[in-house]
């Protein structure tokens, strides 16, 4: 029985969803079109900034101004 009751505890940490996206990365300093694997619990966006930064971010980020949001793997080439 208390197999059982730490099973039915442990499921909703077993079975939380992972979202992956695949993103292109630039950051003008390390980074350099490099494709990014963004793994996360929150839903996840590649974006481009008006300054050409390019990422993963969570979708939020997306209603700021300057930033252009895409949903598709690599779909911020």
């Amino acid at each position: 029985m208390k197999a059982y009751l730490l099973l039915l505890l442990l499921l909703p940490l077993c079975s939380a969803k992972k979202f992956n996206i695949e993103c292109y990365g630039q950051d003008f300093v390390w980074v350099n079109n490099m494709l990014l694997q963004c793994s996360s619990d929150v839903e996840q966006a590649c974006y481009t900034r008006d300054n050409g930064e390019k990422g993963c971010t969570e979708l939020h980020n997306c209603s700021h101004a300057g930033w252009n949001c895409c949903y598709t793997d690599r779909c911020n080439q």
